[in-house]
């Protein structure tokens, strides 16, 4: 009987069908993983390192960490190589790490916040219960102080 089964909103379906694509999509990275073939080892040099005598490889050349690395300037690496320190791409780094995600989808902040997304709760409700639940919490904490000074010079 259909008049008991409740319906699936539109939220719930959407979530089923993407949790479907990504099914499909791990068991074809899994498939894809297995087809690959693994990569050749890095070749090291037999000479010993200027800095260290111990027998290890030397660092590779300027041009072919850059080509690893994928940029092809100059200014991001000195002559052995070795990526430079940089303080602007450290700061901006910082910076959009802090600031965290940005929305993607104003339209839809400005729905949930508005409430008109059937199915889920407004973010007005979601605000005022919040500042509810501070406020009876510090009125709380408000009377409990009260009434241990008002003990503590009561008794005096």
């Amino acid at each position: 009987m259909s008049l008991f089964s409740k319906k699936d909103d539109l939220m719930t379906q959407r979530e089923k069908a993407l949790s479907a694509d990504l099914v499909r999509l791990e068991q074809e990275i899994q498939r894809l993983s297995r087809e690959k073939p693994k990569p050749a080892p890095i070749p090291k040099s037999t000479e010993p390192s200027s800095a260290s005598g111990k027998g290890f490889a030397a660092p590779l050349p300027a041009a072919s960490a850059r080509s690893a690395s994928g940029g092809n300037s100059t200014g991001h690496f000195n002559d052995r190589g070795v990526r430079k320190f940089d303080v602007v791409a450290l700061w901006k780094s910082l910076r959009n790490h802090l600031s965290g995600p940005t929305g993607n989808n104003p339209a839809m902040v400005r729905m949930l916040a508005a409430g008109s997304l059937h199915g889920l709760r407004p973010l007005r409700r979601e605000r005022r219960v919040a500042r509810n639940r501070f406020i009876f919490l510090f009125l709380t904490l408000l009377a409990i102080l009260w009434g241990l000074v008002f003990s503590s010079f009561h008794y005096r």
